[in-house]
């Protein structure tokens, strides 16, 4: 019998079609993978899409690209879609973990923060079919992802250093360097430190990996090298400990996968060598690391800055240059790069001994530094947290105190949770503290908390499974360039896996959709025969159209919620200290139509409440409170506000219940006393008070609600 061998492509070579996958196919895959990547370089500079309107905009972009994709692949005859087993299982695991997040709607404590995960839950899964159709279609989708990812994660990488380097520099409606105006840590564009870093950290691999393959040119080589000190300065000025964490197990991941682990570690040691005078200026200039330092005394050490990492770039690039030449004259030795690694690992190991020798012979002695440790880990946040010496602490900045906030949660509500998205509410009541937290900062906990354990179990599997299949797909790659960029998703995807697990990288689309976007990508592999290639055209038309109505009704799920909170802001815009009584009736007008394209947030009739009271209309503003606490009875901020109207109006007897029950909602909450006190300050006997009827909060709170 023969057997087919799968050609090895030479040197410099373009890798060969996988069996099933035609030429022809080509175009619809790199258009798109190019959708995917603009979607993702769009999430990554709209402040990580973490939020509407920019998160919607991105979910029905993806639904749109869903549909054309399903479009091509039934009436295009040589698209195929192929995957492991393991790829299509996290698929439908990750599909069910969306269905199980729509329908914890029915006990959810926070149903609008529901609604917003089932879109989120919906549009990740999207993301991971289309990876996989995209890897499937073209031959070089691996590479042309990583590029991509490259570019775009330099292009984030400079914007965020041009706050230090040129924070004067601005063009209106367009940017504004600015961004560092009231916090030295870096954080734009996608406006959280931690997220800029792992997003940074993804890229450093692809860069090394570009730069030590030696059938590229040199040309190329010595580009992806000069992008190291950005992208190393990017994530040191982020003072993330986990971003650095993340860049380790990355870059880890890749040599083990690659190879090449000497040359890589050379050159990621000489780019963190280039990127170093920079570091250690930006971590020690005073204009460059305190708050609210004025704008031109940061723009003068800001240019020293930016000449010193320029410089370490150019000298890197130099040094680059003498270290590529020297591979053509010193040959590949795996004996003495054997020795050589050897070499390293003694001395990490006495690294290690004299780091443990200098904790025995600290005053606390070796358990006692550990133990100090731990106790400073699961302190409250110290004053320093926004100071670069945070990253010589092990502070964990609040996140022990937020994932026993979870646990609890998830102990009273093991199996079901309490809602997708409904950690923010949550908080309130498991809180120990007077700081507010919209997540507990640990994926695999707020799945637990909000989803119980089978959500937790559908989406972590699902997720683990496409991890697997990954690996696998890297595995199944000959030695070569394909290879060695497929190490450096994979890399960047465990990385971000392992990142999930102390922060809340979910909520965050500007990582999540890359990290997808790798594991799918690598998932894929050469397509199997297609049962839909034997149904007629109108089995096809009519699984066509069932299609295009799902992801209709997505972009609808999508749009909604964002609508709804967009015509809220616009309502509360026109509820100024002067506004005209035309401006307050259509403010009012907006919030009510806020209202009925979101019935579940609790948002726009709060907003209508503060509108009627405006217009002087006390009962209508009390009708909009009670229909606030309706929607979310769990949601302390609810009863917080009617407890306000209620004292406005003088009814104490209902001030006083509702007081008590955002009390047991937010025990912890420094607000509620304030209002008791000024209670009991300001307080007048109820028999005085001629709306002092009790009766409108019977229907709501039931049975506890108190007598007239």
């Amino acid at each position: 019998m023969a057997v087919a061998v799968r050609p090895v492509p030479a040197a410099g070579a373009e890798p060969s079609l996988p069996v099933g996958i035609r030429p022809a196919t080509q175009r619809p895959g790199v258009a798109l993978t190019a959708a995917l990547l603009a979607a993702l370089a769009y999430a990554a500079f709209a402040g990580g899409a973490a939020g509407y309107p920019s998160e919607a905009r991105v979910q029905v972009v993806l639904a749109m690209i869903a549909a054309v994709t399903a479009a091509g692949w039934l009436w295009h005859g040589s698209l195929r879609i192929g995957a492991s087993p393991a790829a299509w299982a996290a698929v439908a695991l990750l599909s069910a973990f969306a269905a199980w997040s729509g329908l914890s709607l029915a006990w959810s404590v926070d149903p609008s923060a529901t609604w917003t995960e089932l879109n989120r839950a919906i549009a990740y899964t999207l993301v991971v079919a289309l990876a996989l159709a995209s890897g499937s279609w073209s031959r070089r989708t691996v590479a042309r992802v990583a590029a991509g990812y490259l570019v775009i994660a330099l292009a984030v990488s400079l914007y965020a250093l041009g706050g230090k380097i040129a924070p004067g520099l601005h063009v209106d409606g367009v940017f504004d360097l600015n961004q560092t105006r009231s916090f030295a840590r870096l954080r734009a564009p996608l406006e959280y430190w931690n997220a800029l870093a792992l997003f940074c950290v993804m890229a450093v691999p692809i860069a090394l990996r570009l730069a030590v393959d030696e059938t590229r040119v040199t040309r190329l080589r010595l580009l992806a090298l000069a992008a190291l000190p950005a992208l190393l300065a990017t994530v040191g000025l982020t003072y993330s400990r986990g971003g650095v964490l993340s860049l380790l197990i990355a870059v880890g991941v890749t040599i083990v996968l690659a190879g090449s682990r000497l040359r890589t570690l050379m050159l990621l040691a000489l780019g963190a060598l280039a990127s170093a005078p920079a570091l250690a200026y930006g971590f020690t200039a005073d204009d460059l690391t305190g708050a609210l330092v004025p704008l031109g005394d940061r723009q003068t050490e800001g240019l020293i800055f930016g000449a010193l990492l320029l410089g370490g770039t150019v000298l890197l690039v130099v040094a680059g240059r003498l270290v590529l030449a020297a591979e053509t004259r010193i040959p590949a030795d795996a004996a003495r790069s054997r020795r050589v690694g050897l070499g390293l690992c003694v001395l990490l190991l006495l690294g290690v001994l004299v780091g443990a020798g200098a904790m025995a012979l600290s005053e606390r002695g070796f358990t006692g530094t550990i133990s100090d440790q731990y106790e400073d880990f699961t302190n409250p946040r110290p004053a320093d947290t926004l100071q670069p010496s945070r990253l010589l602490t092990a502070n964990s900045g609040n996140r022990w105190l937020w994932w026993e906030e979870a646990a609890g949660a998830w102990w009273d509500h093991p199996i079901e949770g309490s809602g997708a998205g409904s950690f923010p509410v949550l908080h309130r009541q498991y809180r120990q503290n007077e700081l507010n937290v919209l997540q507990p900062h640990s994926v695999p906990l707020e799945f637990l908390a909000e989803t119980g354990l089978v959500g937790a179990l559908l989406a972590l599997s699902g997720l683990a499974l496409l991890l697997v299949a990954a690996l696998a797909g890297v595995r199944r790659l000959d030695p070569g360039r394909e290879r060695g960029l497929a190490a450096a998703l994979a890399g960047a995807g465990t990385a971000w896996l392992v990142h999930t697990l102390y922060d809340w990288d979910w909520d965050m689309p500007g990582v999540t959709l890359p990290a997808l976007l790798f594991l799918g990508v690598l998932a894929a592999r050469a397509p199997a025969p297609d049962p839909v290639r034997a149904a007629g055209p109108g089995a096809r038309l009519a699984l066509l159209a069932a299609i295009t109505l799902t992801l209709c009704c997505v972009v609808l799920s999508a749009a909604f919620p964002s609508w709804a909170e967009s015509k809220s802001a616009d309502a509360r815009a026109g509820v100024t200290r002067n506004a005209t009584p035309a401006r307050l009736t259509d403010a009012a007008a907006r919030v009510e139509e806020a209202a009925r394209l979101d019935p579940l947030s609790i948002d726009p009739p709060l907003t209508a409440a503060v509108i009627a009271d405006r217009r002087n209309r006390p009962d209508e503003a009390l009708g909009h409170l009670i229909e606030a606490v309706r929607r979310q009875p769990e949601n302390s901020r609810a009863w917080v506000r009617l407890a306000e109207g209620e004292y406005r109006r003088g009814d104490l007897v209902n001030f006083r219940f509702a007081i008590r029950r955002a009390r047991e909602l937010d025990p912890n909450s420094y607000y509620v006393p304030l209002l008791l006190v000024q209670e009991l300050l300001q307080s007048v006997p109820p028999g005085l008070s001629a709306t002092a009827t009790g009766t409108p909060l019977v229907s709501v709170a039931g049975d506890d609600a108190p007598a007239d």
